[in-house]
């Protein structure tokens, strides 16, 4: 006689189910939806918020938030959340293709998890203490319910892969992303076309940000009572960027009735 542990069920579509206890498995039989992705050296400089800049990153966070919800797409934890890539990678004998699937918002955890040889050379420096070292393979075991022998089985068969990959040429493919990566990339030509414009003759040397800038101010409408603001270029795009170092936008501040405020031309 079995036990009820071990009863067989059908589900609505006819496959088998083990009712009652969830049991641990092996290895081979556990399915891994937190897993390590150990990433080719030739591709440690790829990646998505890097292509496209920090404006369209955070855009696309922002969209991320709003179509997924707030909170980790493994574990459900809401707290410190990044995006995760998600690669898939084609193999051809000495070459390979990596495409971009899609990104994901999970918790820092199981992102420090995921990137499991950036997290192991972090704790090799003393960047990472021990404790949460530790703490990162007792969160894999809880979140998949496995022993530790699970997660040690899943590295070595990730470090086994790697090493396959690691000697491949690789070029990358973005997906559904490609679009945003070409904007981005045309927006830095742009930008960079502008700046050598300025270090020709036939540029005028007053061009620079504020050059366009407004005479009145628009809250209290006093002339000439308007002073510029110098801005954070780091968290703009590149088509931003570029239109405040031409003085085609940005930020005054009016020294009569103290407004603040963004003017473009």
């Amino acid at each position: 006689m079995g036990s009820k542990t071990g009863k067989a069920a059908l589900t609505r579509d006819g496959q088998k189910r083990t009712r009652g206890r969830r049991r641990r498995t092996s290895a081979g039989a556990l399915r891994l939806k937190l897993r390590i992705q150990l990433v080719p050296k030739r591709l440690w400089d790829q990646n998505l918020r890097k292509a496209i800049g920090k404006g369209r990153w955070d855009k696309l966070w922002r969209q991320l938030i709003k179509e997924d919800g707030a909170r980790c797409a493994i574990c459900e934890k809401t707290e410190t959340l990044h995006g995760h890539e998600v690669w898939a990678y084609r193999e051809k004998g000495a070459a390979g293709t990596a495409k971009l699937l899609r990104v994901q918002i999970i918790c820092i955890n199981c992102h420090d998890i995921c990137h499991w040889g950036r997290t192991s050379k972090l704790f090799e420096r003393g960047r990472i203490t021990r404790d949460r070292y530790l703490f990162l393979r007792n969160y894999f075991r809880k979140v998949k319910a496995c022993r530790q022998s699970v997660f040690d089985a899943h590295l070595a068969q990730c470090a086994r892969v790697w090493l396959r990959r690691d000697n491949k040429q690789w070029r990358v493919d973005w997906g559904d992303f490609a679009p945003l990566v070409e904007e981005a990339e045309a927006a830095r030509q742009k930008w960079a076309a502008r700046k050598v414009a300025r270090t020709s003759q036939d540029y005028s040397p007053d061009v620079g940000p504020g050059h366009h800038m407004r005479n009145r101010c628009v809250q209290c409408g006093a002339i000439g009572t308007l002073q510029l603001l110098e801005s954070d270029i780091e968290g703009m795009s590149e088509g931003q960027e570029a239109d405040y170092e031409a003085g085609l936008s940005g930020f005054a501040f009016c020294r009569i009735c103290k407004a603040t405020f963004f003017w473009e031309t």
